[in-house]
Parts: structure tokens; sequence; C-alpha cells
């Protein structure tokens, strides 16, 4: 991998990126702090030394004497603005007249000078009175040579230091960011070598952080990509049990007819068995597409208003020669006129689903009943039979594709194994879920919850 294309490498970038600009922040604010302290200092220095020079001031004739020794450039000037007396240094500098006029008006005033050296010079003017009628201008300045070296050091200093911390930054952010992505390797390392061969092993990060959530999420979806590869390979191998009978009963059949001349009483009962095994396999094939069509969503929904208490009358009635015949008794319970919103055909489906394994799990002198009742905002219709029941094993799973229990299996009175699946799925479709409880030779209640279809709103009254 690219290194520059690297988290790793862009976190490092930034958080150097951050440190330089606190620096530079840091650094700037510094050096205008200091600097302007400096000058301040400066000032104030100029300030008190003429006032220690006007507390030492004789006069000798026309010439300002001074009783204290002079470092420093001080310049007098005359009520004029002529400079009549000069003392420290030669720094030859710019035009002050107009601070000299300030001073002799009787106002201070600081100002910096050009010299010809190079470097500037700070002045400080301030008037004295020689007596009532005269007054003078005194001028003191200083070449601000320290200040600068001071400067000058310190930007040194702070680039210096800057550049130390820049480095010690980078190598250190480039560390942490090693750790903190530590665990994204590993957890990449452990997703390479996951396949859907192996789905079992899971990602061993555990921490509080952002980095453990995303490790629990992808073990969670890892998880539920080998529940759905265990039932994939589950459906495979139970679909092709399935259809590995009918078709080795096809053949052995068309075999056993072609293998030599039969009757005409023969050959219709050999194609009466083919005829029967052929529309069993085309009833899971229907009922597979069904399935197929809504895990994929492209189901679509007929919608409308349907009354379920019509529908399961209709239903009883369409059922209730087949009971007969079995010597069951069908029994409806309370039906309130309750309505959903959904596919009428759908639904039918659905319901005919649930009485059908009734019928077929109730041994004869049995009694099947039906009941539709309200509970909140749901209709639940409740079918029930006095069958051979389900075990408490078994419950967790009679919605899976082609799970049946063994007894049904030897019995053979099951289905397709598909009855109860596409009825939770026309179930969850609507919006609406399955709940079962059943006994060994108890028999089995099966619940079907499904929202009521929301009432019109109620017209608003007009206006007269």
């Amino acid at each position: 991998m690219n290194v520059h294309k690297s988290i790793k490498f862009r976190l490092t970038l930034w958080y150097l990126a951050a440190i330089v600009l606190l620096l530079v922040v840091f650094g700037t604010v510094a050096y205008y702090l200091l600097s302007k302290n400096l000058y301040r200092n400066l000032d104030e220095s100029l300030r008190a030394r003429v006032q220690e020079l006007q507390g030492s001031i004789k006069i000798s004739g026309t010439e300002v004497l001074f009783d204290q020794k002079v470092n420093e450039l001080v310049l007098i000037y005359n009520a004029d603005g002529a400079l009549v007396q000069r003392l420290g240094p030669n720094v030859n500098f710019s035009n002050i007249a107009e601070t000299v006029q300030q001073a002799l008006f009787g106002i201070s005033s600081f100002v910096s000078a050009e010299t010809a050296e190079g470097p500037y010079v700070r002045l400080y003017a301030a008037p004295f009175n020689l007596d009532s009628r005269t007054r003078v201008a005194i001028v003191v300045g200083r070449l601000p040579n320290d200040i600068l070296s001071m400067l000058a050091i310190f930007r040194m200093v702070i680039l210096n230091s800057s550049v130390l911390v820049v480095l010690l930054a980078g190598v250190g952010g480039w560390f942490l960011a090693g750790r903190t992505l530590k665990p994204v390797e590993r957890i990449a390392d452990i997703a390479r070598g996951i396949g859907e061969s192996d789905l079992s092993r899971r990602i061993d990060v555990e921490t509080d952080d952002e980095l453990g959530r995303l490790a629990k999420t992808l073990n969670g979806m890892i998880g539920r990509l080998e529940e759905a590869f265990t039932k994939q390979r589950q459906f495979v191998a139970d679909a092709s049990h399935e259809l590995r009978t009918p078709l080795a009963v096809l053949q052995a059949e068309s075999s056993l007819a072609l293998e030599k001349p039969r009757n005409q009483d023969e050959y219709r009962r050999s194609l009466e068995l083919v005829s029967q095994e052929v529309a069993y396999m085309s009833e899971i094939v229907g009922k597979l597409l069904v399935l197929a069509r809504s895990d994929a969503g492209s189901e679509l929904l007929n919608a409308r208003d349907v009354n379920i208490a019509d529908l399961l009358s209709e239903l009883s009635q369409d059922i209730d020669a087949l009971a007969q015949e079995k010597g069951l008794k069908l029994s409806l319970g309370p039906m309130d006129a309750l309505t959903v919103r959904g596919d009428r055909v759908k639904l039918r489906q659905l319901f005919l689903n649930i009485l059908d394994n009734a019928l077929r799990y109730t041994p004869s002198g049995g009694t099947i009943t039906a009941s539709l009742v309200r509970k909140d905002d749901q209709a639940v219709a409740s079918i029930g039979d006095t069958g051979i029941g389900i075990s408490e094993e078994h419950l967790p799973f009679i919605f899976d594709r082609f799970y049946r229990v063994d007894k049904v299996r030897t019995d053979g009175e099951g289905g397709t194994g598909l009855g109860l699946s596409i009825a939770t799925s026309i179930a969850k479709m609507h919006g609406g879920t399955i709940e079962v409880e059943s006994r060994v030779g108890g028999g089995t209640t099966f619940r079907i919850l499904l929202p009521l279809s929301s009432p019109p709103p109620a017209p608003s009254p007009s206006n007269p």
C-alpha cells in the first residue's frame, strides 16, 4: 500500500499541521508581546531619563550644562526650533522638526527617526522652561540595538525550538497513529482470512471505543452471513432431498414402463404415478418461487381493505367438506368485524396454509377451531386443533423451509414443508407476525397478528 495514501500518514500530517499552526500562532503572539514590552520599557526609560536631566540642568551663559554624565544622545532646541546643543554619540537621523515644535508648545511625544547607518533611533522630546519667558525642547534618544539583538535571539530560539518540536511531534504522531490503527490492521487481516467456506471466525478486538464497536458490528454481520449461508446450504440440501425422491420415482416408473410391452391399464397406472410426482414437484417449485420473490422484495401486493371475518368464514365453508371427509369438526368462535389493509389473495393463502396444516395433522374425531378478535390495534386470528401437537424442541424451527418433524416424515402425512414458511412470509409482508403454542398430544394453536387498517379521517365541519 502507498504510504502517502494511508490513514496513518494522513493522521500524522494533520497532527503536524495542527502543531505547526499552534507554534506559528504562539510564536507570533509571543514575539509581538515581547517586542511591545521591550519598546514600552525603552520609552519609559527615555521619559525617566529626561526627567533626571531636567532636574540637573544648569545654565552657563547660553550653554545648558548637566550635573551628571550624559552617555545617550541629548539635543537642546531653542524657542525658535534651532538646535543649540548636542551631547552624546554622533548619530545622523531624519528631520524631527514637527516633534520639536510640539515640545516647544508644551506637548511631550515619542518619535522613531531613521538613521543613515540603518537602524532607527527612538527619541523623546519634552519641554523645559529656563525661566518664565524662555522655553527650550530637550530631546533624548537611544538606539534600540539591545532590543533588536534580544528579538533576534528570541526568533532563533523560537525557530529552532519549533523545528525540534515538529520533528518530535512527527515521530510521536507516527508512533501514536500506528498504535491507534493497529486494531484496524488486525481487523483487516482477520477479515481477509474469512471466506465462504469458514465463517466461524470472529474479530477478537475488544475495546470500548469506536474500533471496538466496529469489530462488534462486523462480527454481527459475519454471524448473519454465516447463518444465511448455513440456511442456504440447508435449503439446497432439503430441496435436493425433496426433489430427488419424485425424480427417482419418475425414472424408475418410466424405465419400468419402457422395459417391455404392457397392457393399457398398466400404462395408465404408470402415467398416473408420473402425473402425481410431476404435480408434487410443480407444487414445490411454485412455492419456492413465491418464497424467492418474497426474499427479494419483488412480490407485489394488491393492497386494499380486507374483512378478515368474511375471509375466514369463506375459507371455513371451502374446507368444511374436507374436514367432514376426515371425520373432523370445524367450529367458528367469535368473529369480530375487523378490517386490515392487504392483498386478499395472499391473506387467503396464509389462512389456508394454517388450516391445511390443522387438517393434515389432526386425527379423525378431532376438532378445528377458528376465531377473530381485536387486541389493541391488531386483528388476532386464532386457528387451533386437537391434533398430534408439536414437541417443544421443534417449535422454534417449524417456520423454516422444508422443516418437518421425523414423525411426520415417517407417517407420510407431511406436505412440502413450505406451507408455514409461506404463511409467515405473507404475514411479514403485511406487517404482522405468527405465534404458535403446542403440546404433544394436546393440539396446536396458531395466532396470526395483523395490523388493523387505519380508519378514514373524520370529515372536518364545513363552514355555514
